[in-house]
């Protein structure tokens, strides 16, 4: 999927457990300076939770390939990355591993400023999940046994055209009648 898709379906899936959660994001920037300034863990409130998870859903709207520690080299006109490209930072065991790390952090913390991490960690591992499940739609797929294995694709939609497009589109459309079941 294209950068800007992995953008959109993160704000889409972010806005929609906003929603889900009965919170506005106004409310949950209002309650942030309050309950970042209280330092202490018993006055964390489940607005501020739930707007930490959101903005780590946001932000790791292309952690997948943000991980992989990319450099463009403007003189060769390419991307080269550390890690190479769908390997090992999308292979879903990686992803389990990470979320795992998240809940278990935020289960045993009592650190204030640890709480606050791991609650955007949960939300970037979320998105990160989000990523994998548009990138296995594409021909290039995603690894699933091994990180530099053989890739698996479902072959629904080619990055940059129509099929993406329709995909985003009907995602961002399922987010939006998603809250209206649930209620």
């Amino acid at each position: 999927m294209s950068p800007i898709g992995h953008t959109i379906t993160a704000f889409a899936m972010a806005t929609t457990y906003m929603r889900i959660s009965d919170v506005s994001w106004g409310q949950g920037f209002s309650s942030l300076p309050r309950v970042m300034m209280s330092g202490n863990l018993a006055n964390i409130d489940y607005t501020a939770f739930v707007t930490l998870v959101a903005l780590g859903m946001l932000l790791g709207a292309r952690g997948p390939d943000h991980l992989e520690i990319p450099r463009f080299n403007k003189r060769t006109q390419t991307r080269r990355s550390v890690i190479p490209h769908r390997t090992l930072t999308h292979w879903p065991p990686f992803w389990v591993a990470m979320t795992a790390i998240c809940w278990l952090t935020l289960s045993a913390s009592d650190d204030f400023l640890f709480y606050e991490i791991t609650s955007v960690g949960l939300g970037f591992c979320a998105a990160g999940w989000l990523h994998l499940v548009m990138d296995i739609m594409t021909p290039s797929g995603i690894p699933l046994i091994t990180p530099f294995g053989t890739r698996t694709s479902l072959n629904l939609y080619k990055t940059a055209q129509t099929g993406e497009w329709l995909c985003i589109l009907l995602f961002v459309a399922g987010c939006q009648i998603f809250p209206k079941l649930v209620d």
